[in-house]
């Protein structure tokens, strides 16, 4: 049973509640403003796994009903306190006042607060309020009110926690970002959009930028469906801005002051662009298509320049698509997929602009005959090699190692129309050349890397809410993320994986599944430094 329910079970017994504050129950009355996920220190970690927590967005815990009685010596009446709360618990900033009922015998009584920090206010003949100043300490502190009426005394206990500049702050908002929210590369911002409908019924869209260490929002528009229908959230820069991408309109760029702008086609091309990430530097990388085949470009100051093609796809055939789709940080290493066969293999442009493979010590081809229902084989390309879906933030942010997945190919023996594939996750160092492949991880895939050699996986390649963090050059599995957060940060995220994370490795971003919506959808949360 969590505390809210078993407080209210003693509330409706009418007996004192068994939740004392120096309990680890109590203490798991943490409550994260305006969030639907709460976190918690270290200390409550344990409490977590058993399932004892708070689920509503309360500003306090309080624990009920306390009756104290006594006689005085010579009298015939009993002296007593009634109380409807004997504990309260609130969180380090943002509180609400809280209302104690209070009867008594003799009718006269008073309460007073042991710390200067608790206010007792609002007085009535049966009635006052709590009320606490926000916790600027890093600790959490503890204090009393007691509660004194001709003889009979009790005492209220008062627990306020840490505020947010103590601990790492996770913040989550799928039912307001109702697509994806990616961070900017030096982790200063996160930006999105939501959508609604005006007085009129006109569906309008507003774009959300997030100073993620003021937990700042910037909401623009609203802007009507009428002027663009956006559609994804493509990246985020570090000056603020928001790419969006709109509906049969390309990618429109939002700044914090509400301004807007088109990015128009390169030269020779008449379908708009589509932008997938951005350096510190402003460097913008993505595709365009024409004639229904997609090119790699980047953007630099604004000008579009054509990156080449391998001279052939995934499975040594013809070149088709190929698509870039991040770029590391320092804007060093640029990678980017194929698109033929749905095959989605992983390619890279190294400082000079030279294209290659993802993993080439790894990737192996060969070719082996398929039956082709009609009684004769045909030549197929089996291949074992790094691929990735249309994922952004693969390369580290000093453009050092690529996540990606490696699949090994086999014909399904007895049934040679059918390829068996296997992945693993797999990161390759750039300056190398060298794969490492988690095979104890089998079924997973690589997603993101930091510059000093941490990995991050999904434990599975698609449809994934979970993940590991992996040593890559020793080749270690550090185990779990949502582990390796409570243990690094003193902080329990609720589900996901990791997708990102800047040098500073004060913040970090993450993905997992939300069903709170029409429908399952993969959305972002990010886990920002202490409040300022």
């Amino acid at each position: 049973m969590n505390p809210v329910a078993y407080i209210c079970q003693n509330r409706r017994q009418g007996i004192p509640a068994l939740l004392p504050p120096q309990t680890k129950a109590y203490q798991s009355y943490i409550i994260l403003y305006n969030q639907p996920i709460y976190y918690y220190t270290k200390m409550f970690a344990s409490i977590m796994r058993k399932g004892i927590y708070v689920r509503a967005a309360l500003p306090f815990a309080c624990a009920a009903m306390l009756l104290t009685g006594c006689t005085t010596p010579g009298e015939t009446d009993t002296q007593y306190i009634r109380l409807s709360d004997a504990a309260c618990s609130f969180q380090g900033t943002g509180n609400r006042p809280v209302t104690i009922e209070v009867h008594t015998n003799p009718a006269t009584w008073k309460a007073e607060a042991s710390a200067s920090w608790v206010k007792v206010s609002d007085v009535t003949a049966t009635s006052f309020t709590i009320e606490v100043v926000d916790n600027d300490t890093n600790e959490i502190r503890e204090a009393e009110i007691t509660v004194t009426a001709g003889q009979a005394e009790e005492v209220i206990k008062v627990m306020q926690m840490v505020g947010d500049h103590s601990f790492p702050r996770y913040r989550s908002r799928p039912e307001v970002f109702q697509n994806l929210a990616p961070m900017s590369p030096n982790g200063k911002y996160v930006g999105s959009f939501y959508y609604g409908q005006d007085e009129s019924g006109t569906t309008v869209f507003y774009p959300v930028i997030i100073d993620v260490e003021k937990d700042e929002w910037h909401e623009l528009g609203p802007f009507p469906k009428t002027l663009f229908e956006l559609g994804e959230t493509s990246c985020m820069t570090d000056n603020g801005e928001v790419i969006i991408a709109a509906l049969n309109d390309a990618n429109i760029l939002f700044d914090l002051d509400g301004n807007y702008t088109k990015i128009e086609p390169p030269a020779g091309y008449t379908n708009y662009p589509e932008i997938s990430q951005v350096s510190a530097d402003g460097t913008m990388v993505g595709w365009a298509s024409k004639g229904g085949v997609s090119s790699p470009f980047k953007w630099v100051d604004g000008v579009a320049e054509e990156l080449p093609k391998p001279e052939l796809n995934y499975r040594d055939e013809p070149i088709g698509d190929v698509q870039a789709r991040g770029i590391s940080a320092d804007g060093r290493i640029i990678y980017g997929t194929t698109w033929d066969n749905r095959d989605y293999g992983l390619v890279y442009w190294d400082e000079n602009g030279e294209v290659h493979y993802v993993g080439e010590d790894v990737r192996y081809c060969r070719p082996v005959d398929r039956p082709d229902g009609y009684g004769g084989t045909y030549k197929y390309n089996l291949c074992d090699g790094m691929w990735t879906s249309a994922t952004k933030t693969n390369v580290s942010p000093n453009g050092k190692y690529i996540a990606g997945t490696f699949r090994r190919e086999a014909l399904e023996e007895g049934a040679e129309s059918f390829v068996v594939e296997t992945n693993y996750p797999a990161f390759f160092n750039t300056e190398t050349g060298k794969t490492v492949i988690f095979e104890e991880l089998v079924g997973g895939g690589g997603v993101a890397a930091t510059s000093d050699g941490l990995g991050f996986t999904v434990d599975d390649t698609f449809g994934s809410s979970s993940g590991k963090v992996v040593d890559i050059e020793n080749g270690i599995v550090l185990g779990d993320a949502l582990e390796w957060i409570q243990e690094n940060y003193g902080i329990i995220v609720p589900s996901g994986y990791i997708t990102y994370m800047p040098d500073s490795k004060d913040r970090f971003q993450g993905g997992m599944l939300w069903t709170g919506g029409a429908a399952v959808q993969g959305v972002n949360w990010y886990v920002a430094p202490p409040a300022k």
